[in-house]
């Protein structure tokens, strides 16, 4: 299993590497060398000497200086060399002088993009037909019928359970349908802790009953919240490599998983798009704001703010084109949707912003 991991990833660096364009640009005013600080990630310190940050990897490409960019650590000097023409980083790791010898224990590696930002989405929290979860296991409460469970407390599931795995204790959430078709998409999944097999020696179970110690709880559990084990590759490493996309690959933001109505920079949203449209974790969009429609009359200019609306009521309307406003990136991906990460915002932004295929 963790070989068909490392060798599809293997394959999809090279194939990602393969796809990029021929240029790249550095920002005016970049620095000649940059020293890794904690917290930095690939994307972060590609976003101190280029324009496009996504294209972190091309700072590394064929570069014997660092022969693998995910083996950077805080400390280390990187310095803006060219090689071939294309602006490259070397490292020099950052020495120390001690009259004596000593051993020094290198802190983690830096990773491509923040893994803080997506944790709590990267390998709990899921959207799933809930027509599968028609038969799954509940938790049915415990013995003086409380409503609400939390961290420490026992509670009862229905069913039977293997005493030495660990499960999920899960709700239904939003149910997602595309805003142009209306077909529906998928229903969030929703983490809320983990369980196992009761070992408090107070509480028994039936052939049809089994009670569970509430282990770490992400919020508060309920009567009929789902108990489902926890696949195996959710504990598997995960990562991310920015992948283009088409620009004819189009569609819209559904909806910020953090609830939020006003989206920016680092939150997590879902986009109507997925395997079936060849999606795979570390495609690119950008994201557009739509401009207003503009009617325009002999005496006045009247002006609507939702263009797709706008341009359904007239023929003789005209359309401001919609403006790049940030990039998001999939790092989660269902057959008909995907999860990304806002990557960059010059503004607010809301639930239904278009996005599109960033190739590059």
């Amino acid at each position: 299993m963790k070989f068909k991991l490392i060798s599809a990833f293997l394959l999809g660096v090279a194939l990602s590497i393969g796809a990029f364009a021929d240029q790249i640009t550095l920002k005016e005013n970049h620095p000649e060398t940059y020293t890794v600080v904690k917290g930095d990630t690939l994307w972060d310190i590609s976003a101190h000497f280029l324009n496009t940050p996504w294209l972190w990897p091309r700072l590394w490409q064929a570069n014997s200086q660092v022969a693998n960019p995910h083996l950077i650590y805080p400390g280390d000097v990187l310095t803006l060399i060219w090689v071939d023409g294309e602006p490259k980083l070397a490292r020099k790791q950052l020495k120390k002088l001690s009259p004596t010898p000593r051993l020094v224990e290198k802190s983690e590696a830096i990773p491509a993009i923040s893994l803080a930002a997506i944790s709590a989405f990267l390998s709990k929290d899921h959207i799933i037909d809930p027509a599968l979860l028609a038969d799954a296991p509940r938790l049915l409460g415990d013995a003086i019928a409380t409503p609400r469970f939390f961290e420490g407390d026992v509670f009862y599931g229905q069913g039977k359970y293997d005493k030495n795995k660990l499960y999920g204790v899960y709700r239904l959430g939003e149910r997602y349908r595309d805003p142009v078709t209306a077909e529906f998409l998928g229903t969030e999944l929703t983490f809320i802790g983990n369980s196992q097999v009761s070992k408090n020696p107070n509480v028994t179970a039936t052939s049809k009953i089994t009670p569970h110690d509430f282990l770490k709880s992400a919020r508060e559990a309920r009567q009929g919240d789902l108990i489902l084990p926890i696949p195996e590759y959710e504990s598997m490493p995960a990562f991310f490599l920015p992948q283009p996309v088409p620009a004819s690959t189009q569609g819209q933001i559904l909806a910020a998983l953090n609830n939020a109505r006003a989206i920016g920079k680092w939150d997590v949203v879902v986009i109507n798009k997925g395997k079936r449209e060849k999606i795979q974790i570390g495609s690119m969009f950008s994201i557009l704001q739509s401009g207003p429609g503009v009617l325009v009359n002999k005496n006045n200019i009247v002006y609507h703010d939702d263009a797709d609306k706008f341009a359904q009521l007239s023929d003789s309307d005209l359309v401001i084109p919609a403006e790049r406003v940030g990039e998001l990136m999939v790092f989660k991906v269902y057959e008909k949707v995907s999860i990304a990460l806002v990557m960059r915002s010059t503004n607010v932004m809301g639930a239904h912003y278009k996005i599109q295929g960033l190739e590059f």
